[in-house]
């Protein structure tokens, strides 16, 4: 038994949860690794950020078996010409390929979230990019997040940070969409800047030939979350109500009506 009284960290701690994890969780777990060890289906791929205070499996209470799950710096979603002609493979093409193309999952889902730590970087440094990056975060939150950087200077020049934004199609190439960014100001800019973000990937699976295909045809659909870490909130961007609306149970039936 681990004794519960010494305060351990790295390796030391992983090990003290792998054993709390095989006297509490294992046993039901086991039940449900068993259920899917011959044949999962997962019905959806999440991509959400590194941080280690996102943890996506439990706000949405998945099961094993039941989600892929791709986390990066800031939930950026490369451009599909990052990957042609072989220049750069990268895990979420790859990734995107397996869950959508293989498995078939029917939904993609963003999620960003507040005081994420790699968008707080891009945030302070969006003045200063003729300077040379300090380092690869740097170098990858500069190069892939040019679309955010855009969206932001449009928000910023309007003076209460509220000018309607418009992004790119996400469902299909012509359906571009327009958005309303935390129009109750309850979020300091560097979170705006997060839910731009957020927004600004979903036009990139369009991109990919094997998505774009699913896409137009509505077998596939992609959304975007937002969670407020320090609250235990999460956001769905609403295409009809064109912001973010936080999920609860007086909102919870009109948003699923939105999903296809």
């Amino acid at each position: 038994m681990v004794a519960s009284n010494i305060a351990r960290k790295g390796m030391g701690r992983i090990l003290d949860g792998i054993i709390k994890y095989r006297q509490t969780l294992r046993p039901a777990l086991l039940e449900e690794f068993q259920k899917v060890a011959t044949g999962p289906s997962p019905e959806g791929l999440l991509l959400t950020c590194v941080d280690s205070r996102v943890v996506a499996s439990r706000i949405t209470q998945a099961v094993p078996g039941q989600l892929f799950i791709v986390r990066n710096p800031g939930n950026l979603v490369p451009h599909h010409n990052c990957f042609r002609n072989n220049v750069t493979v990268g895990g979420e093409c790859g990734a995107l390929e397996l869950a959508c193309s293989i498995n078939k999952v029917q939904v993609i889902v963003v999620i960003g979230h507040s005081d994420c730590k790699a968008m707080n970087l891009l945030y302070s440094i969006r003045n200063e990019l003729k300077s040379p990056s300090k380092g690869p975060l740097e170098d990858w939150l500069r190069f892939h997040g040019r679309g955010t950087l855009e969206q932001f200077k449009k928000l910023e020049s309007s003076s209460g940070f509220d000018r309607k934004l418009v992004f790119a199609g996400a469902q299909h190439s012509e359906d571009d969409f327009e958005a309303y960014i935390d129009p109750r100001n309850e979020f300091k800019p560097s979170d705006k800047f997060s839910q731009i973000n957020t927004l600004e990937q979903l036009k990139n699976f369009l991109t990919y030939p094997f998505l774009k295909e699913r896409l137009n045809r509505n077998e596939l659909e992609v959304h975007a979350l937002w969670t407020d870490i320090y609250k235990g909130e999460v956001y769905m961007f609403s295409f009809q109500e064109k912001t973010f609306v936080k999920i609860d149970e007086s909102t919870y039936k009109t948003l699923a009506l939105q999903c296809v």
